[in-house]
Order: structure tokens, then sequence, then C-alpha cells
């Protein structure tokens, strides 16, 4: 893509070629003879590259202007024209930042060459730094948000952390309460931010993938290894390693990633020599890994090389008046999706935001307003739009003479005797009902239960409840 090219050279006839050949190649110029006329063009034009004849006459030369360019504009691509007087400066004028040099006389077909290569470098450029700030926008400490003591904590919390280099970082707390946001604005505020941010999910792959995945391999290390991969230990090198459920990955596995977080080497699959790596590792988990631990299903060395720093995010139930402020996000946001002018939440709405229980935490809360901002008929949002209303029921009052005290849920209600109850009773009966209604699948009552399966079989083995046997 042409572009405007500055030409600052005291030989009239020199410019005149150089303006020929250029404009033929669908640039634009833009002459001057010496610096000061160079300096008054550039901050008047503003070009896309600058050809500067490092021996100018007059006050200062292109050395001394290529310095007052890079000034104000540090990475604007200078190409330094010398002639066989002027060797020294050119490689003056190479220390101080141009990209490179030609020589007289000019081979027109170099400077063209030269000229892209110096306009890439600069759209490259440009290119990172658009991508840097669009991912800031959508991940970085700003898109966090939350008023609350816990949050005020975490997000304080977690910048410190940002600028410890390669800092481990452990990420608790329950599905969709915002662990891979907070992952994402770690890495964009450490020194390492343009550097790869990778991403896997331990939960979605099977074991043998996931390894390939994480180690790569040699060509011929399994039937289908046609050619060698590269690992994303690999790939995340210098930047971020975010390892989402970390609490799924199966023992096997999770010795091999010790290995890999103490000793920082690795080899690929079928591979024999060592590689280095060196990254940021966060981890984040919904399970409860000292459960895990005590079930023998997560090691305890991992866990505690995990531990450096742990940053537990609270469930929207506990974030107190923040799910306003939330929705009044995804409002602004969902209106510029779809063309909406949603104006706010009116207060019997914001009273049912407050009093739901929101078991699937912000992204649910998300999901909900998304609809309320599509559907919705008047200005604001009414609490009929957001159609989490049938999940709430009113406490039933308990007799005057009963000996039970009623308990609101925002699933079910619970009655209580007044003598107590015993827990692990309650906890076994609970799961009963759970593994019934899911018609003994373990799989799909820990969904219900909204716990791992690991755990939920850990449980199963303690209360003496087997899979697909009903137990009376």
């Amino acid at each position: 893509m042409p572009g405007t090219i500055l030409v600052v050279d005291d030989d009239p006839d020199m410019r005149q070629f150089i303006r020929l050949d250029l404009e033929e190649r669908g640039y634009e110029v833009i002459e001057a003879a010496d610096g000061e006329e160079g300096v008054a063009q550039f901050n008047a034009m503003l070009p896309d590259l600058s050809l500067i004849d490092v021996g100018l006459p007059g006050t200062f030369d292109g050395v001394e202007l290529l310095r007052r360019i890079h000034e104000t504009h540090a990475h604007h691509p200078v190409l330094i024209i010398s002639g066989q007087a002027t060797p020294e400066r050119a490689v003056e004028a190479m220390k101080q930042g141009a990209f490179d040099y030609l020589g007289k006389p000019l081979n027109f077909e170099k400077m063209a060459l030269l000229i892209e290569r110096g306009l890439s470098s600069v759209r490259k450029e440009d290119q990172l730094e658009h991508v840097a700030k669009t991912q800031k926008a959508a991940y970085g400490f700003d898109r966090i948000i939350g008023h609350c003591p816990a949050m005020q904590e975490i997000t304080n919390t977690a910048r410190k952390v940002a600028t410890v280099p390669f800092a481990t970082v452990l990420l608790t707390g329950e599905s969709g309460t915002g662990k891979e946001l907070v992952a994402h604005a770690i890495h964009l505020a450490s020194a390492n931010a343009k550097e790869p941010f990778v991403e896997v999910n331990c939960a979605a792959m099977p074991e043998t993938l996931l390894e390939a995945e994480l180690f790569g391999y040699e060509k011929g290390a399994f039937t289908d290894a046609k050619q060698r991969k590269r690992g994303l230990f690999e790939v995340a090198s210098a930047g971020t390693f975010f390892l989402d459920e970390i609490g799924e990955m199966t023992p096997n596995l999770q010795v091999k990633l010790l290995k890999v977080i103490e000793e920082r080497t690795f080899r690929r699959l079928g591979g024999t020599a060592p590689l280095s790596v060196q990254f940021r590792l966060l981890a984040a988990t919904n399970a409860d890994l000292q459960e895990r631990m005590a079930a023998g299903a997560f090691r305890r060395d991992l866990y505690y090389r995990l531990n450096v720093f742990t940053i537990h995010l609270p469930p929207l139930r506990e974030r107190g008046t923040d799910v306003i402020l939330v929705a009044e996000h995804f409002i602004r946001h969902f209106n510029r999706e779809f063309g909406k002018s949603m104006g706010g939440i009116t207060p019997d709405a914001q009273q049912l935001l407050l009093s739901y229980d929101w078991p699937g935490n912000i992204r649910e809360l998300r999901n909900a307003v998304e609809r309320a901002v599509l559907i919705g008929s008047s200005d604001e949002i009414r609490p009929q739009d957001l159609a989490i209303k049938a999940w709430l029921k009113p406490a039933a009052a308990a007799p005057a003479s009963s000996p039970e005290v009623a308990a609101q849920s925002a699933l079910f209600d619970i009655k209580i005797p007044s003598h107590g109850v015993n827990f692990e009773e309650v906890e076994r009966q609970l799961i009963r009902l759970a593994m019934r209604h899911c018609n003994n699948n373990a799989s799909a009552a820990a969904r219900f239960l909204r716990m791992t399966r690991e755990t939920l079989r850990y449980r199963l083995k303690k209360f003496g409840i087997r899979e697909g046997v009903e137990q009376e």
C-alpha cells in the first residue's frame, strides 16, 4: 500500500529523479533541500517514511535531522542516502536509528525494496499496537467491575502480582466469576504483555490429546505424527500460559506439569533433546483442590507449586450491589451491539437482581441482560424482561406450633428441625436425590450439583452410594 515519502536532498536533479521513480510506484512525494526545510515539511505533512541525504548543507546535516525527527516520532522509518565522501556519517545515522542506508549512485530498484520494507515494519508495529489496545480494552483491569471490598482487594493484588516477572498465580472461584478476565488482565499489565498469551482448558480434551498439545511431538512419535509440532509450552515461552480448569488434569499429566514448573524444561513426545522455557503460569479452577487432594485426585506437591499467589473470586451473590454495576455494563455493551437504547434498570428489576442467587454468576447475568435488551419493549429493563423470576419462591410461613423452621433458598425451601441436623446426613440425602433425579448417572448428577465428577465420586464412595444402583 503506497504512502507519503519525504525526500531531503540538496541536489534538485537527484530529488527529481527520486520523485519520478516513486510517483510511478504510486507514492506521494514531498521535497526539502536542507535540514531546516526538512523539519518544517515533516511537521507539516507527517510523512510515512523519510529519505534523507546524510550530507546536507546548512545549519545541520542529515544525522541531526534524523535525531530531531526521532525526538517526537521515535519509530518513524528513515532511509539514509550516503555518498562516498560521507561513510562515517552514514554509520552514525544507523546508530541514531535509521533502518538502513543506500549508497550513491542510487539503485532505484533497491531503493524501492528498502522503502517497502520500512513501511511494512511500521504497519506491523501499528497493527501490534492496535491489537494491544484492543486487548486492553477487552481484558484490561478497567474491565474488572466492582466496588465491593473483595473485588477492590482482588484488583489491587492482581496489579501487584503483574509486576512480579513470571510469578505463578492460582485463580479460584465458582464457574462464571471472571477468572479468565483476571488472567488476561494480569498478562496485559505485565512486562511481557507483547508476548503470547496461551490458554488451555484442561477439561476440554482427553489426556493423550492434551499431552500432545502441551508438549508437542516429533515426527513419527505416534501413528499420525507426520511432522514435528511445537507444543503450547514452547509457544508460550517468554509470555503467559493459562491453564483453565486445572483441577480436571489427570494425575499423570500433573506429574509432568510439575516437572516443567520446577525445571523449566521439557521434551517433545518422541524427542530426546530438552527444551528450555520461561513463562508466567496462571492456573484456574472452580473445584475444591483441598477436597481433590484428600480424594487423591490432585497432587499436593503440584498444589504447593501453584499456590504461590492465590486470588479467590467471590460468587456474584456475595458481591452486593456490584450485580447492578455489572448489569449496567452489559446493558451498554448490548445497546452498542444490537443498536438499542435501553436506558437502565427499574427499581423492581434491581431488587430482583439483588435477591436472585445467580448460580451461573456473571456468565448467567450476561445472558439475562442480553435477553432483556433484545426483547425489552420499554426504555428500562423490567422484572419480566429478565426471565429469572421463576427461580425465586416466597418463603413458606411455618405454623406457630411447628417444631420446624423454614429457610428460604433461591432454588427450593429447606425445613430445618429446631433441634438441629446432621450435616453429613443432609449431604448424603441430597446426593441420593441428585443421583435419582439424574437416573443414577454420576456425570449428570455432578453437573446438577455443580461439582466435578471426581468430587462426586469421592462422596459417593464416602457414603456407600454406588453408581447405577439406588441405595435405600
